[in-house]
């Protein structure tokens, strides 16, 4: 057994057409027939069945099982590749997802610097599931994200950093801003600034205005937390953003939600389990774990 054979018959099953995989991997059909042979008489079974040169393949229950398994090698094998080429690499790669970057990068950055390390350093910044699916292709060593919920993975290492609770932005002139703390039900007939849908912030209002029986009255969508805060400053609505997201101008008030409302979010930081760091590149990684918020 080879990885070529495998990638062969993998595609071979996926095709149902020789002679498509044979283009696909610009050899001939003889080969690809000559590769299934040797899987077959490898594994001493049959793994394709054909009731004549005109019929449909067929997978056999071997066959499946080897597809399935084959599939699995074949990341596996690729993402070896991907691992041992960058083993050598004084690089690392990390990301931050557009909640935590505002939060966390500037501290990050600010370390980096001083511990002269920030040349070796490349980042991106993404939302939570770009950058978890990046992290898994091994496209990034490292990334630090959020979530309404701790996350939870076979493989990757997740570390929580932080805890923030979610507040409501609140224009000083408006009635609102009296308050010590606000309730779901205060939103009723209140114009609202929100995330896109699928953003954390936006995630995070919807979830609280379901507890408290309430539809948000959604007159605006911003793209960032930064945008939330400068309509807010306007006076154009209120907006839902994680605490200290934002640096607030002297006509925005921060209220934090009633405390049996709470909603809360947690700053994490994941490494996939079978990134083998090397020593700079652990000692960069290990900087997103130590730095404490300012």
């Amino acid at each position: 057994m080879n990885e070529r054979d495998l990638r062969y018959f993998c595609y071979l099953v996926e095709t149902g057409n020789y002679t498509e995989t044979a283009e696909q991997f610009h050899v001939t059909q003889p080969a690809i027939s000559a590769a299934l042979k040797r899987l077959e008489t490898e594994y001493g079974t049959t793994l394709l069945t054909q009731r004549n040169h005109r019929a449909k393949l067929e997978t056999t229950p071997a066959g499946r099982v080897l597809y399935v398994k084959a599939t699995r090698l074949i990341k596996e094998l690729a993402q070896v590749a991907v691992e041992v080429k960058h083993a050598n690499d004084a690089q690392v790669r990390l990301g931050f997802s557009t909640v935590a970057g505002g939060i966390w990068l500037p501290r990050v950055v600010k370390r980096y610097l001083k511990m002269q390390l920030l040349d070796q350093v490349t980042t991106t910044v993404a939302d939570s599931e770009q950058l978890l699916a990046e992290l898994r292709e091994g496209k990034l060593d490292a990334a630090v994200f959020s979530t309404l919920v701790p996350e939870h993975s076979s493989d990757l290492r997740v570390t929580t950093l932080e805890e923030h609770q979610l507040c409501l932005l609140v224009n000083r002139h408006n009635p609102l801003s009296q308050l010590e703390t606000v309730h779901a039900t205060d939103l009723k007939d209140v114009p609202v600034i929100a995330r896109p849908k699928h953003a954390l912030p936006r995630t995070a209002l919807e979830q609280w205005c379901r507890r408290g029986r309430v539809r948000p009255d959604i007159v605006y969508e911003a793209e960032t937390n930064a945008l939330v805060e400068g309509l807010v400053a306007q006076d154009v609505g209120v907006g839902l953003v994680i605490d200290r997201s934002v640096v607030l101008s002297e006509s925005v008030v921060s209220i934090p939600l009633a405390p049996k409302e709470r909603v809360n979010c947690f700053m994490q930081l994941a490494v996939r389990r079978s990134f083998l760091p090397n020593a700079k590149q652990q000692q960069c990684i290990n900087v997103l774990k130590d730095v404490k918020e300012d």
